[in-house]
């Protein structure tokens, strides 16, 4: 019994996932850009420097 049980709760959150989920994030991708991944003609580079300050390590990380 617990393993029909069990089964059933599996492909319930499958269907769930599916029907519910799955649609839902399409629709919200369909209608908006979750990231705003949108080109901006106005910059000449997306390039992004690195903080120059120098890295510390933990000090876990130390040599004995």
């Amino acid at each position: 019994m617990a393993a029909i049980t069990r089964a059933g709760v599996a492909v319930l959150a499958v269907l769930v996932y599916y029907l519910v989920v799955v649609p839902v994030g399409l629709a919200v991708r369909l209608v908006r850009d979750p990231l705003r991944r949108r080109p901006d003609p106005a910059a000449d580079s997306y390039w992004t420097y690195p903080d120059r300050a120098p890295r510390r390590r933990p000090p876990d990380s130390e040599p004995r």
